[in-house]
């Protein structure tokens, strides 16, 4: 038995919600991490995130690929996010989300590396993933 608490994923759409301080649902979407980081600093959860997803939010839409290589191997948890800690996608995830039939690669991933890593609790703002076996968080309205 794993003496880890449980993981919770911050999805990307959450991600995004919490940098921007624009986003419709900034306000909701910071309320539900700063519970999050509360039960990570109480030690219930760890919380991680989709290397691919969380890299966006770090470095922006265009990093070059030293940019990319300097995360990858030396990533620094700092900010807003250091809590999270980054699922790093290979090859066999990114082959594996192309044979899925989901909605878009980025949902596709995200069940990929769920799957992989036996996460069941997500916090989402998408509601392309109500339809699958997991604990979303905030609860979505339907």
């Amino acid at each position: 038995m794993s003496m880890d608490p449980p993981k919770v994923l911050v999805e990307q759409s959450l991600l995004q919600a919490v940098a921007d301080h624009t986003h419709p649902q900034h306000h909701d979407a910071a309320l539900t991490y700063r519970e999050l980081v509360e039960q990570f600093r109480q030690g219930t959860v760890l919380l991680v995130a989709v290397s691919d997803h969380l890299r966006l939010i770090d470095l922006g839409p265009t990093p070059t690929s030293g940019q990319r290589v300097k995360w990858f191997l030396h990533r620094r948890p700092r900010g807003v996010f250091a809590a999270i800690d980054p699922l790093y996608v290979g090859f066999q995830h990114r082959r594996a989300a192309l044979r899925t039939d989901a909605p878009s690669l980025a949902v596709a991933l995200t069940l990929v590396m769920c799957a992989r890593s036996r996460i069941r609790r997500v916090a989402t703002l998408d509601a392309a993933f109500e339809p699958f076996e997991l604990d979303l968080q905030p609860t979505l309205p339907s």
